[in-house]
């Protein structure tokens, strides 16, 4: 397995101990290399489990922005034609930003916003086990999203622009989100990839919110990983159906096969993060390890 297997603090800050040493020790013990941080509903003293860390073998994937289990991304406004809500997003960013010095983890990963829409919207998450998708309904929400979507590109690579100029020592990565809005669908990171040809940026792939786009909208998962595959710095597991997403791994859409192909054979180890529903109980993570490591993640 050239793979370094991590877990994501939101899930492990509700089902794991308070302590900062034993939440250490527990993931340790649980055969992860360390935790992915990220904002969740519990909030955790990053400063305090860094020095618990000190003289353990426990490390840090990756820092991400906004807490990928909300239904709406506290980077959603990075595309907004409002300067302050930009500015909301950007703020995010550099909160991210000072965790991950904190955490002695350069990578951060980013969503990078919605495309603005005009009049209601009766649902964009999908994730939400409540709504039923359709492919005439999601087909409908993106003929909306299509109007505004050259602009929403064009402002998102400007703070992008902006912020790996102003913070160099840090590796940004680009991920989707759940919403069906998102500026960074396949077509849109490639555009942002090569806009922005100049900075180094990676492609953090999220193997859930990738299946449950081929559920709903016949994406096929692949296509994500053969246009971006040389560019993938990490990957997200948890899988996905119209019950939800960040489902146990082999409960869901997932092509986790498909997913091991793309791990490299030689270098660094690539991190992957389990990234679970909070309402995922302990007891499953035996049997979720065993679905990973049967294929080598």
């Amino acid at each position: 397995m050239h793979v370094k297997r991590f877990l994501a603090s939101a899930w492990a800050s509700v089902h794991g101990p308070s302590d900062p040493r034993q939440m250490l020790v527990a993931i340790l013990e649980a055969r992860f290399a360390g935790l992915a941080a990220a904002p969740g509903p519990r909030p955790i003293d990053w400063q305090a489990l860094r020095r618990a860390a000190a003289d353990l073998p426990f490390g840090f994937a990756c820092v991400r922005a906004s807490n990928p289990l909300g239904d709406r991304s506290a980077m959603a406004g990075l595309a907004s034609e409002k300067e302050s809500e930009r500015q909301a997003a950007v703020a995010v960013v550099r909160q991210a930003v000072a965790t991950a010095r904190q955490l002695g983890c350069p990578t951060v990963v980013l969503e990078v916003g919605v495309v603005p829409m005009v009049g209601q919207i009766e649902a964009e998450d999908l994730g939400d086990d409540h709504y039923q998708w359709t492919n005439e309904r999601a087909q409908a929400l993106l003929a909306r999203r299509k109007v505004g979507r050259n602009r929403a590109l064009d402002l998102v690579c400007r703070e992008l622009f902006s912020l790996v100029k102003s913070f160099p020592e840090i590796d940004f990565c680009l991920t989707t989100s759940r919403s069906l809005r998102a500026v960074a669908d396949l077509p849109g990171l490639l555009d942002v990839f090569e806009d922005l040809s100049q900075l180094r940026l990676g492609y953090w792939h999220d193997a859930a919110i990738c299946a449950r786009r081929e559920q709903v909208l016949g994406e096929a998962q692949g296509e994500w990983l053969e246009a971006l595959g040389n560019r993938i710095w990490g990957i997200s597991l948890g899988d996905a159906s119209a019950d939800g997403v960040y489902l146990p791994p082999g409960a869901g859409g997932v092509d986790y096969g498909l997913l091991a192909s793309y791990v490299p054979l030689s270098g660094a180890p690539l991190p992957v993060v389990l990234e679970l529903d909070l309402s995922v109980p302990t007891g499953e993570l035996p049997g979720m390890r065993s679905c990973l490591d049967k294929h080598g993640l």
